[in-house]
């Protein structure tokens, strides 16, 4: 989003932190230049967990583009319409967001929010604020988009993320069942140590398609990696 989320793990309990600037000029919101999306060629088979296939698209420096494919069974409306739902994000991504609040509703199908996420001892937590849009695809299916856009009186706490930048779509596949493609630029919020990162970009597409079964009341996605 990121609705961004991410996962370190120390010791046996994973810590959930579901995380995803130009001097501002102007009262509006500014929206940032952020990194530009892979083609698809550039994104490799990475690996396959309860039933999402992640790929990745490693960059030359810094953070990676990372993919996660997997099938919803709900209406692809349904699945549109619980993203689009800014107002209960928090909701939708507990426990890992301490917050996410709208600031700002630009029209019925886009909103700007704040996000906090909390990072473990001894990160500063992370915060960033997000203009969404959610849009119908004229071939079918929906595409929810966000990217950076703070403005100069928002909130703030922690640690700014500055590159926060991806889109999930949604296609009808066979009756009450739809395909998702979730991607998202990895951009934790600084440097850390490449297990962490390696650790938060595996876990982030399985968490994401996981509390999207949670919020609709369906079941977990079964166990089980390749």
């Amino acid at each position: 989003m990121r609705s961004i989320s991410l996962v370190f793990r120390r010791g046996p309990a994973p810590l959930f932190v579901w995380p995803v600037a130009a001097a501002v000029v102007a009262a509006l919101p500014l929206s940032l230049p952020g990194p530009v999306m892979p083609p698809d060629a550039a994104f490799t088979p990475w690996f396959e967990s309860r039933g999402v296939s992640v790929e990745i698209a490693r960059q030359p420096s810094g953070p990676a583009w990372i993919r996660g494919r997997g099938t919803i069974s709900a209406p692809a409306a349904k699945v549109a319409a619980t993203l689009s739902d800014f107002e209960h994000y928090r909701d939708l991504f507990a426990p890992g967001v301490r917050q996410a609040n709208v600031l700002e509703r630009e029209s019925p199908s886009s909103a700007r929010l704040h996000f906090v996420w909390p990072y473990p001892f001894p990160y500063m937590n992370r915060d960033a604020v997000v203009r969404y849009e959610a849009l119908p695809r004229p071939e079918g299916g929906f595409r929810i988009a966000w990217h950076s856009a703070p403005g100069p009186k928002d909130p703030k706490e922690g640690t700014r993320i500055e590159r926060v930048v991806g889109e999930t779509v949604i296609e009808p596949d066979v009756p009450e069942k739809c395909r998702v493609v979730y991607t998202y630029f990895g951009d934790l919020g600084g440097k850390f140590p490449a297990w962490a990162e390696e650790k938060a970009w595996r876990e982030e597409p399985v968490q994401y398609f996981r509390a999207i079964c949670r919020r609709l009341g369906l079941p977990d996605l079964e166990k089980g990696d390749r």
